[in-house]
């Protein structure tokens, strides 16, 4: 005989109020706080997560941790070792558990350690230690905290340092592979200042007074040869100075002196006094600001591009050269730059030369570039590489642009400190 409708109905009307019974008695037990619990929306219901669920949620996780966690007693003993701490010791979970921390403490660390575990039986503390096992030494960082009164214990989260460590010897070694260079820098430096000097200027000084005493006795050949080794000679004296000068902008002390750039132009004009005579430049500059630079640097900037600007001058024209500053936003720098500073003090010097193609507007910064033959022009290809040089300093850039026949400018971007 087959149940009818009716029984089946009651009976599944039943065991609905026993399940909504339960459910009713468990939310009265929450909110009298008598169960811990939280409850997550889903799609179609609404979950409850008692207090032993959420447990087992958490023991996942701390499980799946990509740091290490352990509890240990105040003895020292450790009760509970997630998979990720084992593992970087490289011992079984069975020779972890009930074992000692001390036994993984690296000696020199142990006091350390002793430290910092009395500190976090109070509360919490944190700190650097290397751990020992077998031959490997594993230096971490523990975040210590009490478990107290609820578990006669302490936490701790064990985070690898050995990547971050090995990162710090990298940089450790490049530092100290730099403070090498700047040692045989430096030794250069002394090197080119006397030693290749010395025999560059008896070189000079001896083929000048044989040109002297004994040209009437020599061929028209003989006096060719002589005159291209004392250019030959001056060329080479020129670009010692040059490298030398190059060298120094990363070596000298970095001072920062508020500074008027009207002092270092006019400073600037004095020492370049006799080529501004020869050449009838004329130099204008408009009101310019006072800046916080390495005066010294910046003078050396400004003599490589007037000095430039009147070297490549037009032929039958005066070089004029203008000078201006104002202040503008990073948005508005002509070039994509990773610059820290949002306002900057643009300071162009523009002038009425030959010129160049606006492609080398980038290669001419880069040491021994010249986009004119030297027979025609003299120059090393450092002066303007040594601007770049000292704009890096200042963390600032320098910018080209120009035209054939038009003139160059150069536009000076210098953060700008209130």
């Amino acid at each position: 005989m087959k149940p009818q409708p009716e029984a089946n109905n009651l009976e599944r009307i039943e065991e609905l109020e026993n399940r909504l019974a339960e459910a009713e008695q468990l939310i009265d037990a929450i909110k009298a706080g008598e169960v811990d619990a939280f409850a997550i929306k889903g799609v179609n219901k609404t979950e409850i997560f008692t207090l032993h669920s959420g447990d087992y949620a958490y023991r996942v996780l701390i499980e799946n941790f990509s740091e290490g966690a352990i509890n240990i007693t105040v003895e020292g003993l450790i009760v509970y070792s997630n998979k990720y701490f084992h593992e970087l010791l490289d011992i079984s979970y069975e020779k972890v558990i009930g074992t000692s921390l001390h036994d993984f403490i690296h000696p020199q660390s142990i006091a350390t350690f002793n430290s910092l575990f009395t500190k976090a039986l109070g509360g919490k503390s944190k700190g650097e230690i290397n751990l020992f096992a077998a031959t490997k030494i594993i230096p971490v960082y523990i975040s210590l905290t009490s478990l107290y009164p609820q578990l006669p214990t302490v936490g701790i989260i064990v985070t690898d340092l050995t990547g971050k460590k090995n990162q710090e010897k990298i940089l450790e070694d490049k530092n100290k592979e730099l403070e090498r260079s700047n040692v045989e820098l430096a030794s250069f430096s002394y090197s080119a200042s006397h030693d290749l000097q010395e025999p560059l200027r008896k070189i000079q000084a001896f083929a000048g007074r044989i040109l002297q005493q004994e040209k009437q006795n020599f061929s028209e050949n003989s006096i060719v040869y002589f005159k291209s080794i004392t250019s030959a000679a001056a060329r080479m004296q020129n670009l010692i100075d040059a490298l030398l000068s190059y060298s120094h902008i990363n070596t000298i002390e970095k001072i920062f002196i508020p500074t008027s750039l009207t002092n270092v132009i006019e400073e600037t004009k004095e020492d370049l006094q006799e080529l501004i005579e020869q050449n009838n430049a004329v130099i204008e500059s408009s009101a310019l600001p006072i800046v916080n630079i390495i005066p010294l640097q910046f003078k050396q900037l400004f003599t490589n591009i007037i000095s430039n600007a009147i070297k490549y001058r037009k032929e039958n024209t005066n070089p004029c050269i203008k000078i201006n500053a104002v202040k503008v936003h990073a948005s508005e720098l002509e070039a994509e730059v990773d610059l820290k500073a949002d306002k900057f003090w643009k300071i162009s010097i523009a002038d009425n030369g030959i010129g160049f193609e606006p492609q080398y507007a980038t290669k001419i910064f880069e040491l021994f570039q010249r986009l004119h033959g030297k027979n025609k022009y003299s120059g090393t290809g450092i002066g303007l590489a040594i601007c770049k040089k000292v704009m890096q300093n200042h963390s600032g850039i320098i910018i080209a642009e120009s035209e054939p026949d038009k003139g160059a400018t150069f536009h000076i971007y210098l953060p700008f400190i209130s």
